[in-house]
């Protein structure tokens, strides 16, 4: 058994074509090596092989994980983050034009005092629809 097989599968390898010499052990070693026999790869080649399996499996874990917090609602997806961030900026914009538009107008003739009640009014709802926007954001 110094292939690292049985007696059984070595001689289902030499009933198979293109089997090398029975006193080949080189050619043995490769034949196996090619056809996924673990065992008779070299130490160095099985070590690599361990470390690229683990390595793909570090990343499966981190990947599942990540889906489980999408699932669960801890993660959002980065793009639609930023979409989300994007239409609450556009609606902060939105607004601030309404009131370059609409306070003007609704301002001339007051005393400077009812102006800062209405400039005042103005901000803190902005502050608020703007809060509410954000924290919407991710759900």
């Amino acid at each position: 058994m110094a292939l690292g097989i049985s007696r059984q599968a070595l001689n289902v390898h030499l009933k198979a074509p293109g089997h090398p010499p029975i006193d080949d052990l080189g050619a043995w070693e490769v034949l196996l090596a090619e056809r996924g026999r673990a065992a008779t790869s070299p130490p160095k080649l099985r070590d690599a092989i361990a470390r690229a399996r683990l390595a793909i499996l570090k990343e499966t874990q981190k990947r599942l994980a990540r889906e489980n917090q999408v699932e669960t609602g801890k993660l959002i997806d980065f793009a639609d983050a930023r979409r989300q961030c994007s239409e609450a900026c556009c609606f902060i914009f939105d607004q601030l034009q309404r009131g370059e538009n609409e306070l003007p107008p609704a301002l001339s003739g007051l005393s400077c005092l009812q102006v800062y009640e209405r400039l005042h009014a103005f901000t803190e709802r902005l502050r608020k629809e703007a809060k509410d926007k954000f924290d919407s954001i991710g759900t």
